[in-house]
């Protein structure tokens, strides 16, 4: 009787890679998204960022939703690509009107943030981006749309009182998180209240003390104190 000799695991390893291989040449969108991101990696073969996006590309245009978002979120971060907010919004879009992808409200989350900066081949859009910081609706994203209500260079999006409204329903879950502080400072010199807004961000300052954004909390504390409001630019 004969007895089959074990493969050593780096034969186990090729004949893997090389499977994965065949699929994605067959146009298996899993098998694509897989490779992709192990040229990405540099995981079981040598990192190859060129090969690793053509594949994730051709993956996410055969509609699959893994690579749709991880090539997305590369757009939008621009760290190993050219960051590209429009093919990032492109791609978000498609994953929210994806039937099967309801639940997770990260491309909602990830165009808010697109539609208020805009950028990059999209235009900034108030509207637009409280709409999707009210799909997600979460605490991070309920402060993202009390500080755009509060701060929006176009005024027809502009409502102190709802932007203080939402911060203050914040602040009663952390009544000493600066960012919810900065918020409500900012709707309060939105609605005129610059002794409101003067206190308030006196505070949050004094919590954040010297961290990174520090200098940007200081410098709204000066415009509350010459009784102006913040605005985005």
């Amino acid at each position: 009787m004969a007895f089959s000799a074990p493969q050593p695991p780096q034969a186990i390893e090729a004949s893997k890679i090389a499977y994965l291989q065949l699929n994605a040449d067959l146009g298996k969108p899993a098998a694509q998204y897989l490779l992709g991101i192990m040229y990405l990696t540099g995981k079981y073969v040598d990192q190859d960022t060129q090969l690793a996006i053509e594949s994730i590309t051709a993956s996410a245009e055969a509609g699959d939703e893994k690579a749709q978002k991880t090539l997305a979120d590369l757009y939008y971060e621009g760290q190993i690509i050219t960051r590209d907010l429009a093919q990032a919004e492109r791609l978000y879009k498609t994953l929210v009107d994806n039937k099967s992808n309801k639940q997770d409200k990260w491309a909602n989350f990830r165009l808010g943030f697109i539609y208020a900066g805009g950028g990059s081949g999209v235009t900034r859009d108030c509207g637009k981006a409280l709409s999707q910081f009210n799909l997600v609706g979460d605490k991070l994203s309920l402060g993202n749309v009390s500080w755009i209500l509060a701060t929006c260079p176009e005024a027809q999006y502009r409502d102190g009182n709802k932007a203080e409204s939402i911060a203050k329903a914040l602040l009663a879950s952390n009544k000493n998180n600066p960012i919810y502080l900065d918020n409500l400072a900012a709707a309060y010199a939105e609605q005129g209240n610059f002794k409101a807004a003067v206190e308030t961000q006196q505070k949050a300052i004094k919590i954040i003390e010297k961290g990174n954004d520090f200098n940007a909390y200081v410098k709204r504390l000066s415009l509350y104190k010459k009784q102006q409001p913040f605005r985005e630019h």
